[in-house]
């Protein structure tokens, strides 16, 4: 006696059926009613994926049945979910050109070069090591601290300064004002460089070599060494703040107008009671051309040196003074 078939389950095959191969010979068939088309379109609800399927028949119907490892001759499956294309894998290290190793001459001149491009503000060691294709930490081997950096940026660009006056005939306060002068040239087209260099103090070869230059000049004059000693230190701190404060910066140029109209206004508008003296110079306070005061100041300042010993010391010698 046959077991009776389940209504809609007359074209499975039971798991211990006997699999035998589609005939292949022109002989009698099965019935078109065990070839009618099934789509098993998967269920993903409920975290059980394939526990349920929705079957399609030929007439349209659809039948929701529980489908677990079932065979069914014929079928035709299709699995709806979405394909993610994965990324292509990097190139191997191997495979990437290799990078120049590190030097501290490599560094600087990166450095000096994207001052150049984006201003001294960038020029940091998380911009630099970008810059370089390395990380930060790789820097500190060479470089201390941003401070260092800008010191050693400062001492790359004082191979500019001209030195040729120091080895060269003629009065040595004129020869001794043309470097310190060359000097705050340096400085002036690159502002935010000399706001760094009143904090921080290059030491490499380059600043060296303008030490030796002032050094010599003064030997040249006369002045003692302890003295010239502590005036070469004087003199380039007046040049730098020079620089530091008239030297165009990233400032609006009609701001920096703006402030010395400002100046100009309250300086005349001054009270005579409260300031007699500011009254009484009056526009002399802002005269004369920015080179013309800064010669001046450098003068003002060898002249002190020339008159002024160093307490506690063996110094105590007055150069002759050269005549007028």
């Amino acid at each position: 006696m046959s077991t009776p078939t389940q209504p809609g389950r007359e074209n499975e095959v039971p798991p211990d059926a006997p699999r035998t191969p589609p005939r292949t010979s022109s002989g009698p068939s099965f019935s078109s009613r065990c070839f009618r088309p099934v789509v098993l379109v998967p269920s993903f609800s409920s975290g059980r994926p394939f526990a349920s399927a929705t079957v399609r028949r030929g007439g349209g119907r659809e039948n929701h049945e529980h489908v677990r490892h079932v065979l069914v001759r014929n079928e035709h499956v299709r699995y709806l979910g979405e394909v993610t294309a994965h990324p292509a894998p990097r190139p191997s290290r191997r495979e990437r050109p290799a990078k120049p190793a590190l030097t501290r001459e490599g560094i600087v001149e990166t450095a000096v070069a994207l001052m150049r491009a984006e201003g001294l503000r960038r020029v940091t060691m998380r911009r630099l090591a970008q810059e370089l294709d390395t990380g930060p930490a790789s820097l500190y081997v060479y470089v201390r601290n941003t401070a260092e950096l800008h010191a050693a940026v400062l001492d790359e660009l004082l191979g500019a300064v001209d030195l040729g006056p120091a080895r060269v005939d003629g009065d040595w306060r004129d020869r001794l004002v043309q470097v310190l002068t060359s000097y705050t040239a340096v400085l002036f087209e690159h502002p935010g460089l000399a706001r760094s260099a009143l904090v921080s103090r290059p030491f490499g070869d380059r600043y060296l070599d303008l030490l030796d230059a002032l050094l010599s000049l003064m030997s040249e004059g006369g002045i003692p060494r302890e003295r010239a000693a502590w005036a070469v230190d004087l003199l380039l701190q007046f040049a730098t703040a020079t620089a530091a404060e008239h030297a165009p910066g990233e400032k609006d140029p009609a701001d920096a107008e703006g402030e010395w109209a400002a100046l100009a206004t309250a300086l005349h508008g001054a009270s005579g009671e409260r300031h007699p003296h500011v009254t009484a110079a009056g526009a002399e306070l802002l005269s004369g051309p920015g080179e013309a005061r800064m010669h001046w100041g450098f003068q003002v300042l060898i002249s002190g040196i020339l008159h002024t010993p160093r307490h506690g010391t063996s110094d105590t010698s007055r150069p002759t003074l050269p005549k007028e």
